[in-house]
C-alpha cells in the first residue's frame, strides 16, 4: 500500500490541476468570448456538475470491478477530453468539454479516498489520507498557477494540451498496475441496481445526513468563491495573470502546510477543533481578500485559505470513508456528489452576486458561511460520534 500512494497521489493531481486550471482563466476567457466574468465562470461550473453527477455511477462501479481500474479507464477518456477543450472555437463548446472533462476525472480522488478506506484502519486513517492529499493539494497549486503562467507564455490553449497528455501517460501506468490487483470476489457487492438504491438510505441516515450538508455547504462556499480570487486580483489590483496564478498558488502552499503537519494538529486540537478552527480561518481570509488595498497582503490570506479548508475538509474525508465501511466506493461517492453539486451551484451563485453586487459581498458572504459551518459542525454527531480523532 504505501508503494502505491504517490501513483494514486498523482492521479489525483492531474484530476485536480484539471479542474482547477481554469480559475486563473476566468478573466482571460472572459476577454477572449467577449463575455462577463460570471459567465466566464460557466467553465468551472460545467466541470464541476459533471464530475459530481458522475461520481454516483463511479463509485458503486468500483465497488464492483475494482476501484484501480476504474480510476484507469477513466483516465484514459479524460485525456482525449482535455485535449479536445484545445481546439473549441466558442465558450459553449468550451463548457461542454468542461462537462465531459469532469465526468472523466471523476473516479481519481474518490475511488483513492476508498481505496485507502479499504486498506488502512480508521485510527491511522486521516495522516494516510494527508500523505495521499499531497498530490491532490498540489493539483490545487499548480492547476492554477499553471493556468495563468502558461497563458502569458503560449496562450491557454496549450494547457489542455500538457494537460490531456500526461493524463494518457499516466492512465497506461494505472492500468497495468491495475492488472496485477485482484478483482473483488463475486458477490462481494451487491448489483449495481443494489447499490445505487443504497444512495436513497444513507441520504435517509441522520448520521450521514450532517456530513452530506457539511460537504454540500463547504463546496458551494468554498469552492464558489475560490473560482474568482483570480478575477478579484486582476480586477482590483491590476495584477498580470502570471502573478493571479501565482498568488492563487499560495492556496496549495496552505494545503501542503496541513498535509505535513496533519497528524500534530489532529493531536493538539482533535476533530472539533480542526473544524471550527479551519471554518474560522477561511472567514476571516475570504472577508480580507475583499478589504485589504494592497496586493502583497493578499498571498498570506490565500494561504490561510488553503489551510483552513483542508483542516476541515480532510477532517469530513476521513470520516466520509466510515458511512458505509462495506462498499466505500459508493458511500464515498456520495459525500463527494454533495461537495460537487455545492461547487457547481456556488460558482454560479457566487458569479451572479460578483457580477450583481461586487466581490464584498459575495466573497464575504461565502466566508461567514464557511465560519458558521465549522461552528455548527463543531458539536454535530458527525464529528463527536467518532471520539475525539
Amino acid at each position: 500500500m504505501p508503494s502505491l500512494i504517490p501513483v494514486l497521489s498523482l492521479a489525483g493531481f492531474l484530476a485536480i490541476a484539471t479542474m482547477r486550471v481554469t480559475d486563473a482563466l476566468v478573466p482571460v476567457l472572459a476577454q477572449e468570448f467577449d463575455v462577463t466574468v460570471g459567465q466566464a465562470g460557466s467553465v468551472v461550473t460545467t466541470f464541476a456538475v459533471g464530475y459530481g453527477l458522475f461520481l454516483l455511477l463511479y463509485g458503486p462501479l468500483g465497488d464492483r470491478h475494482g476501484k484501480l481500474r476504474i480510476i484507469a479507464l477513466t483516465l484514459f477518456a479524460a485525456a482525449l477530453c482535455v485535449s479536445a477543450c484545445a481546439l473549441t472555437t466558442s465558450l459553449a463548446g468550451l463548457a461542454w468539454l468542461r462537462f465531459l472533462s469532469g465526468v472523466t476525472t471523476a473516479a481519481a480522488v474518490p475511488l483513492s479516498l476508498a481505496y485507502i478506506g479499504d486498506k488502512v484502519p480508521l485510527a491511522d486513517r486521516q495522516p494516510v489520507i494527508a500523505r495521499y492529499m499531497s498530490g491532490v493539494i498540489f493539483g490545487q497549486m499548480m492547476g492554477a498557477g499553471l493556468g495563468g503562467l502558461m497563458s502569458d507564455l503560449m496562450g491557454w490553449r496549450a494547457i489542455f494540451v500538457v494537460f490531456g497528455g500526461a493524463i494518457g501517460v499516466l492512465a497506461l501506468v494505472l492500468w497495468r498496475i491495475a492488472n496485477q490487483q485482484p478483482s473483488p470476489p463475486p458477490g462481494a457487492v451487491g448489483s449495481l441496481a443494489h447499490s445505487l438504491r443504497s444512495y436513497l438510505a444513507l441520504a435517509r441516515d441522520p448520521k450521514a445526513a450532517d456530513l452530506l450538508t457539511a460537504g454540500f455547504v463547504e463546496g458551494f462556499c468554498l469552492f464558489g468563491g475560490v473560482a474568482y480570487i483570480g478575477a478579484l486580483l486582476h480586477g482590483k489590483h491590476g495584477l498580470s495573470f502570471s502573478m493571479v496564478g501565482l498568488i492563487l498558488m499560495c492556496y496549495g502552499v496552505g494545503g501542503l502546510i496541513y498535509s505535513t503537519s496533519a497528524a500534530r494538529l489532529l493531536h493538539w486540537l482533535g476533530r472539533r477543533g480542526m473544524v471550527l478552527v479551519g471554518g474560522a480561518m477561511m472567514a476571516w481570509s475570504f472577508i480580507m481578500l475583499t478589504a485589504v488595498p494592497k496586493w502583497w497582503a493578499t498571498p498570506p490570506l490565500v494561504v490561510a485559505i488553503g489551510l483552513g479548508f483542508y483542516m476541515m475538509h480532510s477532517t469530513l474525508q476521513t470520516l466520509a470513508t466510515e458511512l458505509m465501511p462495506g462498499a466505500r466506493g459508493t458511500s464515498f461517492a456520495l459525500f463527494a456528489f454533495a461537495l460537487f453539486a455545492g461547487q457547481g451551484l456556488g460558482v454560479g451563485a457566487i458569479g451572479y452576486l460578483i457580477d450583481a453586487r461586487g466581490y464584498p459581498l459575495a466573497l464575504g458572504g461565502a466566508g461567514v458561511m464557511l465560519g458558521l459551518l465549522g461552528l455548527w459542525l463543531r458539536n454535530s454527531p458527525a464529528i463527536t460520534r467518532y471520539g475525539r480523532g
